[in-house]
């Protein structure tokens, strides 16, 4: 994965933590399904599943970079499209011929309630073939849950354009109370529920993972909604916002599909898919994974990662301005040190090397991997505390910058303002209460984008409350 990460950086010249996040998230994918793992303190093994956010301007090369690092998984997806079509010729071929058959023992006249009913009961309606998805783009909710009952138990919604999802119907304000509490269900234990008038469908053994690039503006409307923080949607995202490589890249040629390290980094996500899922005897699609462990190195490694954690959230602690993260960082790390371990040896999670009854895999984490993940976790809890206010993303300090450029283009340096104009002028995504209006001004003032001038006249009107607009601070 280190070499591919690297590989990515060179061809594509986009930032190393958005290369880095490319490759993670293919790995997720290529690995969620295979198994779960036991973690201390919880009482049933956690799901590989990630959820994560690349925040990132147009031009990044975000989409450049999942498509090379998924590129095996677009080939799988390739193969299994080419083999539904085979597989829905024969199911319409098939249900003909259950449709035939019921209908004759329906109208055959010879035979009693009893001996009909047992016929009917004989025949064995085929079922549909699964939908060759393994990568969604913007399902709202319902579809998603469609998705996940008659598709693989393990899929992903995965775009580099996260404004699709993210301001899409599913996220709307009617919708998005059902989507973040549904999604972070499918994130804690792959189940989900639809309960309906007409309509109810349980899901468990499923998996979904996520990984989206947005654009600031479109990524601070999900880390900055209050409901998503509330339900702890947000803390369960790996955020990451790298530093622009655009104006620093050279105009050059390379041949990716000729570099041995992404070659071997596709092979590796192959095998991961060749392992096959592990499905529930008697079911379609429901996931029965097996339990990968920790050892004794690794366990002693994540449980002070994990305290380490929770000692920095109280009161004045490093983690308090990001303590959903921080409180689910611990999980994530065990997952991401899941998916390291199966990738590495994704024959580890084949059925054949389950030891006993409890269905263990034979392989665990080992404590090197368990410190590279350890390591990638505090790498993305120091990128959610480095974007907390951030002036991109917090919406409160765009809002403090959109008013100080507004001041500068519409009123002009030199010149006087009040808190009523702005509040009648404005753009209207400026205008709002009183309160807030001071509050944005004192900000300005502080930041010596605005100096108070006390009474003065503004257009013969007299101000109480006058300011004086700044150039530059």
């Amino acid at each position: 994965m280190r070499g591919a990460v690297e590989a990515l950086e060179y061809h594509v010249q986009a930032p190393r933590s958005l290369c880095a996040h490319s490759i993670l998230s293919a790995a997720m994918l290529s690995a969620q399904g295979l198994a779960d793992i036991k973690v201390e303190g919880l009482p049933k093994a956690c799901p590989l599943s990630l959820f994560m956010l690349a925040v990132a301007v147009s031009g990044e090369r975000k989409s450049a970079c999942d498509n090379l690092a998924l590129s095996a998984i677009g080939d799988e997806e390739a193969r299994l499209r080419l083999d539904h079509i085979e597989d829905l010729r024969d199911f319409k071929a098939s249900h003909a011929a259950y449709e035939a058959e019921k209908k004759k023992v329906e109208r055959d006249g010879k035979i009693g309630h009893d001996e009909r009913r047992q016929k009917l009961r004989d025949l064995r309606e085929p079922d549909h073939p699964i939908a060759p998805v393994i990568r969604a783009k913007e399902p709202n909710l319902e579809g998603l849950l469609n998705l996940l009952q008659i598709g693989r138990g393990s899929i992903g919604i995965f775009t580099s354009e996260g404004g699709q999802f993210l301001g899409g119907h599913g996220m709307g304000q009617e919708a998005k109370t059902r989507t973040v509490t549904g999604l972070s269900e499918l994130w804690d234990s792959g189940s989900a529920q639809r309960v309906r008038a007409r309509e109810t469908l349980f899901l468990v053994g499923r998996r979904v993972g996520i990984s989206l690039a947005a654009q600031p503006r479109v990524a601070s409307s999900l880390l900055a909604d209050e409901l998503a923080k509330d339900q702890g949607f947000v803390g369960r995202f790996l955020v990451t916002m790298p530093d622009s490589t655009i104006g620093l890249r050279e105009i050059r040629g390379t041949d990716p599909a000729g570099d041995d390290r992404l070659v071997a980094f596709q092979r590796q996500c192959r095998r991961c898919l060749g392992v096959g899922l592990p499905i529930r005897q008697n079911t379609r699609n429901e996931l029965d994974p097996p339990i990968l462990g920790m050892s004794v190195e690794a366990r002693g490694l994540w449980q002070r990662f994990a305290q380490a954690a929770e000692d920095e959230c109280k009161p004045g602690g490093m983690w308090v301005p990001v303590r959903s993260a921080a409180l689910k960082m611990a999980e994530n790390v065990a997952r991401i040190a899941g998916i390291l371990t199966l990738f590495e040896a994704p024959s580890a999670a084949n059925p054949s090397r389950i030891t006993n009854q409890d269905r263990h895999l034979e392989v665990t984490v080992s404590g090197e991997i368990m410190a590279s993940a350890c390591a990638v976790g505090m790498f993305y809890l120091k990128e959610a505390l480095r974007l907390t206010g951030h002036a991109i993303l917090d919406p409160e300090t765009r809002a403090q910058n959109d008013l100080a450029d507004w001041l500068v283009e519409k009123v002009k340096p030199g010149n006087l303002t009040a808190p009523s104009i702005i509040q009648k002028i404005a753009p209207s995504h400026l205008r709002t209460d009183a309160g807030t209006i001071r509050r944005r001004i004192e900000a300005l003032v502080g930041f010596g984008r605005l100096e108070p001038a006390n009474r003065q006249e503004i257009e013969g009107k007299a101000y109480r409350e006058t300011y004086r607009v700044v150039g530059e601070a």
